[in-house]
């Protein structure tokens, strides 16, 4: 019989699956209750690791929150809250500060003033796009719209969510 390997080379063979340690191993009754010793061990500290959840967690999980929906009246006191509470502090700071509120009153109307302008401008090159190009702007916008509503369509799906699913 040949000497008896060392542990790491041993090891590290094991790793490998193949040389001569191994093969010293399978002769040798202290170095083959070492190799069961060492994969004894390797087993229950594969056992004492953090177990992966089942490949089905998330749809357990997620069947369970659709049986017990929310409350749709829930829903409907936690956004007038947050609306309450974001033009509460809106409305504070504009009535604290004097310069905020005169800001925005000249910003008002600014665009007021503004907006004439704007509208007689857009219109004008409106009229202009139709009166040039007409059919090609009509069957543009029916494409651009008919294929928004077909994918929003695919997107919902077959029956529609309701609104707190949504």
């Amino acid at each position: 019989m040949s000497p008896c390997p060392d542990l790491e080379v041993l090891f590290a063979e094991l790793e490998a699956g193949e040389g001569p340690g191994l093969d010293h191993a399978a002769e040798c009754d202290a170095c083959a209750a070492l190799m069961e010793d060492h994969r004894l061990l390797e087993q229950d500290l594969f056992r004492l690791a953090d177990p992966l959840p089942p490949a089905s967690l998330v749809v357990n999980v997620m069947a369970r929150v659709a049986q017990s929906p929310v409350p749709q009246r829930r829903e409907v006191w936690t956004g007038l809250a947050i609306l309450l509470t974001s033009l509460g502090a809106g409305l504070g700071f504009l009535f604290t500060s004097d310069q905020a509120l005169g800001r925005m009153g000249t910003g008002f109307a600014s665009t007021v003033g503004n907006s004439r302008a704007f509208l007689e401008g857009l219109f004008s090159g409106a009229h202009a796009l139709w009166s040039t190009a007409g059919v090609a702007v009509a069957c543009f916008i029916a494409v651009v719209v008919l294929s928004s509503l077909f994918g929003l369509k695919r997107l919902v799906g077959s029956p529609p969510p309701s609104l707190s699913e949504a």
